[in-house]
């Protein structure tokens, strides 16, 4: 990937959480009645407990030290800095995004102020790596590869499939 094509994604990630935004139910041919769900399935789906699930965003590295939490990767361990960088209190939006090359990412829309604290950790830690960890589970790990100022954050997985589960756990769309 060239360096142009680098700097333009965040920008391609931006405006496809902009559009995901930006979708409505299509509606019904005139004269004809909107099906509804029947009362029983309205009211089992307001009762079915939603949960979201913890998620933070921690800076790691793949060297050990004080303070540093040790996770097993398939590699041997990545170190987590005890504090999150991010919370999920920090997230606006998840989204389940793909590019045209064929990646699959979950984006994050961070608040004013996530956007803020992960701008200046990224800035300060360049060749790092950011920890993504939902539940208890660490899903992703990218390296910084350069300030992350735009109050977005993607992280890359392996198929639509997972990017739209871990999407769907961050918002709490899967009753637990």
């Amino acid at each position: 990937m060239s360096l142009t094509t680098r700097s333009l994604i965040p920008v391609v990630l931006a405006a496809l959480l902009a559009l995901a935004g930006c979708q409505t139910p299509p509606s019904p041919p005139p004269g004809t009645a909107r099906a509804s769900a029947p009362a029983s399935e309205t009211r089992d789906a307001a009762l079915t407990p939603r949960v979201v699930q913890p998620t933070a965003i921690y800076l790691a590295q793949t060297v050990p030290g004080d303070g540093l939490v040790a996770v097993p990767v398939p590699e041997g361990a990545l170190y987590l800095h005890a504090r999150p960088v991010l919370t999920r209190n920090d997230f606006t939006e998840a989204a389940a995004l793909s590019d045209r090359q064929g990646g699959h990412f979950v984006g994050l829309r961070l608040t004013s102020a996530g956007a803020e604290r992960l701008g200046a950790v990224s800035r300060a830690h360049v060749g790092k790596q950011l920890a993504m960890v939902i539940g208890r589970e660490l899903v992703a790990a990218p390296r910084i590869a350069g300030p992350l100022d735009r109050g977005i954050l993607a992280f890359e997985v392996s198929s639509a499939a997972v990017a739209a589960e871990l999407a769907a756990r961050i918002r709490g769309d899967i009753a637990q």
